[in-house]
């Protein structure tokens, strides 16, 4: 008898999930607590053997006593729990408790618990997945057919009509149109890529005065005049060394939702040398974004306005690109006043030739980003 007590009590013992037995006709005191109920709960057998719940946490003492009633009451019980254990974290617990009996009386209850905190976590993460599939599939068809209706339809109409002007509204039309078309098709290969966990980044020198002038000139441009576009950056133009077309993808898709935005007012671009590489900044006049919708801007498919154009990917895509840079994205905001979107890109920086700069200011025409050899 002895021997085959030892047996069990070590089979128990050696169980690789928490595993416990309760004396119902003593209060429900614990009779065995096996090692992992020690490592999952936090609280060793000489703590707990001939006591009852109440030694552990109050919530825990709650979470068992009612299923405890439960499986009293029915003879088993299933149920999955979520709670905050000894290391202070919530971990989600499948947790099975069952009746036995002893000469056809009650008797003991024994209870087996897993820990399934990571499979529900997996388990939500493919559930979040799976509405963000359904969201942006929704989002892309109406995304898609509205800009692919205007351009059929003004070519229609455009076909057959004579005045000059009102052909040339309707090509500016067809052509505002094709654009949207195409950031929209570029945003979802980027977020494919992203997805795919490829974001190719090919960082060489350039002159990033020129790159921000560039991107003002075509954010006037798209303003129609209705905004002021104002560049705030040091005295001395300055090369870094990053991927200019990345860098400029973000500082354009600022500039698309400052312009989607801001009805009257300025846009005001800003950028920094720091000690570890660049600060741009972005800051409108309009209408500002509400304090709960901040947290969750950089998320896919998330858009102040729903019925603002786009899908609600150009932010997500920015701070993908920024993070994969090694840097970090963020806004300040105000309903009413307006927002602030910055990036931090660490980089190597270097002060830009004069001759560039005297060249540059020399040219009626807005050039490319300036290349430099490594050594600038």
């Amino acid at each position: 008898m002895q021997e085959d007590n030892f047996l069990m009590r070590e089979l128990l013992d050696n169980l690789p999930i928490p595993a416990t037995v309760k004396d119902i006709k003593n209060d429900c005191n614990y009779l065995f607590w096996n090692k992992k109920s020690q490592e999952l709960y936090g609280v060793s057998q000489d703590d707990l053997i001939g006591k009852n719940a109440s030694a552990l946490s109050p919530e825990v003492y709650a979470a068992f006593r009612q299923t405890d009633d439960e499986a009293i009451r029915s003879g088993r019980s299933d149920t999955t729990q979520r709670l905050v254990l000894s290391d202070g974290c919530e971990h989600v617990l499948s947790m099975h408790k069952q009746l036995l009996y002893y000469k056809g009386e009650p008797r003991w209850l024994i209870s087996a618990a897993m820990d399934i905190t990571e499979l529900q976590k997996t388990k939500e993460k493919a559930e979040e997945a799976n509405k963000l599939k359904s969201a942006f599939l929704a989002n892309i068809s109406h995304e898609i057919r509205t800009p692919l209706n205007a351009i059929v339809g003004f070519s229609s109409i455009m076909a057959q009509t004579e005045g000059i002007a009102e052909k040339e509204e309707y090509n500016h039309l067809i052509h505002n149109n094709n654009m949207l078309l195409l950031k929209l098709v570029d945003d979802i290969l980027d977020i494919s890529k992203i997805e795919a966990g490829h974001i190719d980044l090919y960082p060489t020198w350039f002159c990033l005065s020129d790159l921000v002038a560039e991107s003002a000139a075509n954010c006037r441009a798209k303003g129609e005049g209705k905004l002021e576009v104002r560049v705030d950056k040091p005295e001395q133009d300055y090369l870094v060394e990053l991927d200019a077309q990345r860098v400029k993808q973000i500082l354009d898709n600022f500039l698309s939702n400052s312009l989607k935005n801001t009805q009257s007012g300025c846009i005001d671009i800003a950028y920094d040398v720091t000690e570890k590489g660049i600060k741009i900044s972005v800051t409108d006049t309009g209408c500002g974004i509400p304090q709960d919708k901040q947290s969750v801007i950089f998320e896919r498919f998330e858009k102040v306005n729903s019925f603002m154009q786009g899908v609600g990917l150009g932010l997500p895509i920015c701070k993908s690109i920024a993070e994969s840079m090694g840097g970090t994205i963020g806004l300040t905001s105000e309903v009413g006043a307006g927002s602030t979107f910055w990036v931090s890109l660490p980089c190597c920086t270097a002060p830009a030739p004069k001759l560039v700069y005297e060249s540059r200011q020399s040219t009626t025409s807005i050039p490319n980003p300036v290349s430099s050899p490594s050594n600038p």
